[in-house]
């Protein structure tokens, strides 16, 4: 049986609708922290595109998007943690109108947004740029490759294709029809007709949307980000207006922090797929983003947060959650002396995580008296933390 298809696609597509631009005058650096789809049910995905320590991503489990977990059995058969890791990440560029990726973007969804689960699709892509001025997406290559999922459901979303009773896909493809690098053509096996084999459930996928003609098969783009929303802190290019519904949330794993259920469903925006970008600003130079480290000032790659208030336990000697380091909190502090701080929780008192609170934790807690937490990134000095950066 083949269950993994991947097909190359060297993609541009220009349509003819114009949004208007919102940015920098010049290019300026940004690093995509996030890549989000809603379903056709509303519910709230991440995809998983990091891999490594070296990319900001734990050496071991839990893994939380956007790190791939390179011991999942899709992922290693696939080569793509070994891909990413030796590619490094993608850079981006935003001039005010384009958002220039050079590099490997290689983008996988898993079943529930679980590092750990099964793989149902992924695209991966190389120099891609986006322009929702004039609703281009151009990419020097691209491929689609399956997961595993929706073999197991007799299906391939690479072609948009119902296997039929075979579970088998016998449909031939053929690439570059009449000289149009993104042409595919598909030709439907259909030689059981009780069963129906290898019946179309949609257009085959693509860098982005290209209308049929000429032996080609329209193609659904998988990167139509041409809206801009508006955002005070992240550049968010999505394929639709409307991202955000009644719970408020689009950063998945925002509000995970404080609760197993991050994001309620919001059947209303069904469908939305979105990037989003930071600027690639790291004052303590950490590894973490200014505009997602809960520590801006203070170095802290592990971004502990033993209460969970949106300022790690690096900047955080508020102990009793006042809004002040003071007295009060001394108080408390010496109480934890000599106590064991297990990761990844930690203990509160546990300044630098080190995994005992001492002498060490007692230097730094002095270095916080008469200070407020933060600042942090994710909060903005707000308490308790907005489930939204």
């Amino acid at each position: 049986m083949k269950t993994k298809l991947t097909r190359v696609i060297a993609a541009m597509v220009a349509t003819s609708s114009l949004l208007a631009v919102w940015g920098t005058a010049t290019a300026a650096p940004y690093v995509l922290v996030a890549w989000h789809q809603r379903s056709t049910s509303g519910a709230l995905s991440s995809l998983f595109f990091k891999s490594g320590v070296a990319q900001g991503c734990p050496a071991a489990a839990p893994f939380r998007q956007p790190c791939l977990n390179p011991a999942n059995a899709w992922v290693a058969s696939s080569g793509m943690a070994t891909a990413i890791s030796s590619a490094g990440l993608a850079t981006w560029d935003w001039n005010g109108t384009t958002m220039t990726g050079t590099g490997l973007l290689w983008a996988a969804s898993f079943i529930s947004s679980n590092a750990n689960g099964t793989a149902v699709i992924s695209d991966k892509v190389t120099n891609l740029t986006i322009t929702p001025g004039t609703t281009t997406t151009t990419a020097s290559t691209y491929e689609c490759v399956e997961g595993t999922f929706l073999a197991g459901v007799g299906a391939n979303g690479c072609l948009n294709i119902e296997l039929g009773g075979n579970g088998i896909l016998d449909t031939s493809v053929a690439y570059n029809v009449g000289g149009s690098a993104n042409c595919v053509n598909r030709v439907l096996n259909g030689l059981d007709p009780v069963n129906g084999d290898d019946v179309s459930t949609g257009n085959t996928r693509g860098v982005s949307n290209t209308a049929g003609g000429g032996g080609c098969d329209a193609i659904d783009g998988g990167f139509n980000q041409w809206t801009i929303v508006p955002n005070p802190r992240f550049l968010i290019l999505a394929n639709q207006p409307n991202i955000v519904g009644a719970d408020g949330c689009y950063m998945f794993g925002r509000a995970s922090q404080l609760s197993s259920s991050p994001c309620a469903a919001d059947a209303t925006i069904s469908g939305a797929s979105y990037m989003i970008f930071a600027p690639a600003v790291d004052t303590d130079s950490d590894g973490v983003v200014d505009a997602l480290d809960n520590c801006r000032l203070l170095a802290n790659a592990n971004q502990a947060d033993s209460n969970n208030d949106g300022f790690g336990n690096r900047c955080d000697g508020d102990l009793n959650n006042n809004g002040s380091t003071n007295a009060q909190d001394t108080a408390l502090f010496r109480q934890q002396l000599g106590q064991p701080s297990v990761a990844p929780t930690y203990n509160a008192a546990d300044i630098n995580t080190n995994g005992s609170v001492n002498a060490q934790d007692t230097a730094l807690f002095r270095g916080l008296l008469g200070a407020g937490p933060g600042p942090s990134g994710i909060c903005n000095n707000t308490f308790p933390c907005p489930a939204n950066p």
